[in-house]
């Protein structure tokens, strides 16, 4: 009897603490099988694969998709856009928002531009840019378009509340703006930074596959799931799967930039206030 209560409250024990460790992850693999098991019941009863395709069919469209060459060469052109237009952004958003953050008369310039690509709608925009470039740069501008509000918001924000006492210090000891910027603004901008830059990189991946479906941009996600789209007998299980690959794009990407945020700060944490 004894054994039996002490094997039970060791199970108690060990299910509490993978709980308080794991309970959020849990939580999230319990709502992904949730949606799934919904989403396999409607199509089935809805009878309609051009509609809603069961989940197991697209299953295997995305399985298909890896034995095709063409799958890894228009994925990676895809993410080799994103990542262009979210290099681009960064470093012009990064070097802007410092700029608006330590001169508050630039910030007011800048205000109503950014404030204009932030309220534009993506598709307007897209359509706008086609005019002036070919469909295969449409996907970078628009990308960049999306990303740099979000990153020169963040900079600038985190600039404008850098801490009052070290800034005071500089004063008095006469530090040049130079080395303010880099010891004490760009350290506290830093966290802020990462933290954004996950944000902003899942919103360049749909901006960019937004602007390959409408610029119908060759040898992209966009195109594919364009030409998915237009078979309707069996190309809406093909265009789910498509749909998978970028949101798996998405996640991967952000699940990477935590990764280096963790390391970073882990390493260099006692250099960011």
């Amino acid at each position: 009897m004894m054994a039996s209560s002490t094997k039970r409250n060791k199970a108690a024990r060990i299910a509490g603490y993978i709980w308080r460790r794991h309970g959020g992850t849990l939580l999230a693999l319990a709502a992904i099988a949730l949606f799934l098991g919904a989403w396999e019941l409607v199509a089935v009863g809805l009878k309609k694969e051009y509609m809603l395709p069961r989940f197991s069919a697209v299953c295997v469209a995305f399985g298909r998709l890896w034995g095709t060459p063409s799958f890894y060469r228009d994925t990676f052109a895809t993410l080799l856009r994103a990542i262009c237009g979210f290099a681009i952004a960064f470093f012009a958003g990064a070097a802007m928002g410092v700029a608006g953050g330590v001169f508050s008369k630039f910030r007011a310039f800048c205000k109503p531009l950014v404030a204009f690509f932030r309220a534009a709608p993506t598709m307007g925009l897209t359509l706008v840019i086609m005019v002036w470039l070919r469909a295969k740069y449409t996907p970078v501008c628009i990308g960049f378009l999306m990303v740099f509000p979000v990153i020169y918001t963040t900079v600038a924000d985190s600039i404008a509340t850098a801490p009052r006492d070290l800034l005071q210090m500089a004063k008095v000891y006469r530090m040049p703006l130079s080395k303010q910027i880099r010891y004490i603004y760009v350290p506290h901008a830093v966290p802020m930074m990462f933290s954004a830059c996950s944000t902003a990189f899942a919103l360049n991946i749909k901006a960019t596959v937004s602007a390959e479906i409408l610029a119908h941009t060759v040898g992209s996600i966009g195109v594919h799931m364009t030409n998915a789209a237009a078979d309707l007998l069996d190309g809406t299980a093909m265009l789910f799967a498509w749909l998978l690959v970028a949101v798996l794009l998405s996640v991967l990407a952000e699940c990477l930039l935590k990764l280096i945020e963790r390391l970073c700060l882990r390493r260099y944490g006692n250099a960011f206030v």
